[in-house]
């Protein structure tokens, strides 16, 4: 039975892999399309912030030619732009941030007053925002020299006013931690992502596309028995679904050394390292995951009528997978609740946060571990039971 299935296995294997468009959407999109995309949106940020930081397009309405307006107008990069309607030009992109300061602002100041100044900008712009962000970072530097000025008058120091020194110690260097918390959140879900998807063509291809082509029929006439059948098309489709995977976290990876303002600078990324234990226990479960995903959807596409049945009958056990996938998406590696350990799909999104993270809790590895067992021994019957009834096998 064994060379049987074998035999079966490099057949299909074989079929899959003449054709090219299995070899388009299993390893080559997946391989490309994440460092394309990282990679735009990283050019796209960066080019962004750097538009904004080097043309700070302002209104200025200073009503008392104030020191603190002359203090902005020599800052660098600063464009002052004349504005009659200051909302209507802030709304349009004309100006990114406009600055009105009082007749009496300078009068206040030396009174050792307080003085107020408007900021209006755009909180539904990101250019805006930044922008926003420069002028008011400028406006507290002028803040403290004046505070600096009246202390000194004082003699006195103007340590006074910082009484407490905060000495800031990250446990992960500071550049990779944001990198490290983006791989905690986006290779979990991609993971689990490609395990649904990566076997979906293959198992439709498979199952209802060999109903369609009309050699599934000779195939039953063989000597190999449904059985031996079942298990080479079952295998042929996790290989491909595990090949898709792989491509995929190659592909992120590559995203992620690339010099992106998404994931932040490469010399970042690559202070980030994952144990080889971790990547032994999350390949496991990632294979299993495959495996139950790429049986269930072979029981699909045998029960199907037609290619167009077929999709239409995945489309929910896509979306079911996600909602429970994108559940754990902000979850924090070091505060996931029990529960979501027994949820098909989350738990395996929350061992994988947990082992990016640098935490082995062999207890949360090893319920996932037995459920998803279970979801493969039950995949695995469903598609078997399948492969037995005539009335589906020549369901047309």
């Amino acid at each position: 039975m064994s060379n049987t299935i074998l035999t079966v296995f490099k057949k299909e294997i074989k079929d899959l892999f003449r054709d090219k468009k299995t070899i388009i959407v299993s390893l080559l999109i997946p391989l490309l399309l994440f460092p394309i995309i990282f990679g735009v949106i990283g050019k796209s940020m960066s080019s962004s912030k750097d538009t904004v930081q080097n043309n700070l397009k302002i209104a200025l309405v200073d009503n008392g030619d104030s020191a603190l307006g002359n203090f902005i107008k020599t800052q660098k990069d600063i464009k002052i732009k004349g504005s009659k309607d200051i909302k209507g030009d802030i709304k349009d992109g004309k100006v990114y941030v406009a600055i009105e300061i009082p007749k009496n602002f300078d009068e206040k100041v030396s009174g050792e007053s307080t003085s107020d100044i408007k900021l209006t900008y755009d909180n539904s712009s990101q250019d805006s925002e930044t922008a926003y962000a420069i002028i008011n970072s400028m406006i507290d530097a002028y803040s403290k020299q004046i505070v600096n000025t009246r202390l000194e008058k004082r003699n006195i120091n103007a340590s006074i006013l910082n009484p407490i020194k905060v000495d800031n110690v990250t446990i992960v260097k500071e550049d990779q931690g944001v990198a490290k918390m983006m791989l905690s959140i986006m290779l979990p879900l991609m993971l689990v992502i490609y395990s649904v998807t990566g076997p979906l063509s293959s198992a439709i291809d498979l199952g209802v596309g060999e109903k369609e082509r009309g050699t599934l029929e000779p195939l039953l006439t063989t000597r190999s028995g449904r059985l031996s059948l079942l298990w080479g098309k079952f295998f042929a489709i996790t290989v491909v679904g595990l090949m898709t995977t792989v491509a995929t976290i190659i592909g992120i990876f590559i995203s992620m050394k690339q010099n992106s303002a998404v994931f932040g600078s490469s010399k970042a990324m690559s202070g980030i390292g994952i144990s080889s234990e971790a990547l032994v226990i999350i390949g496991i479960l990632i294979v299993f995951l495959t495996m139950a995903f790429g049986s269930l959807e072979l029981s699909i596409s045998i029960y199907a009528r037609s290619f167009k049945e077929a999709s239409t009958y995945t489309s929910p056990l896509m979306i079911i997978a996600f909602i429970p996938a994108y559940a754990t998406y902000m979850l924090d590696a070091k505060d996931i609740p029990f529960m979501y350990f027994n949820i098909p799909v989350a738990n395996v999104v929350c061992v994988i946060k947990e082992l990016i993270a640098g935490i082995y809790n062999y207890t949360h590895i090893g319920i996932t571990a037995g459920w998803i067992a279970v979801y493969v021994v039950a995949c695995i019957f469903f598609a078997r039971y399948m492969f037995s009834k005539e009335s589906v096998i020549f369901r047309t």
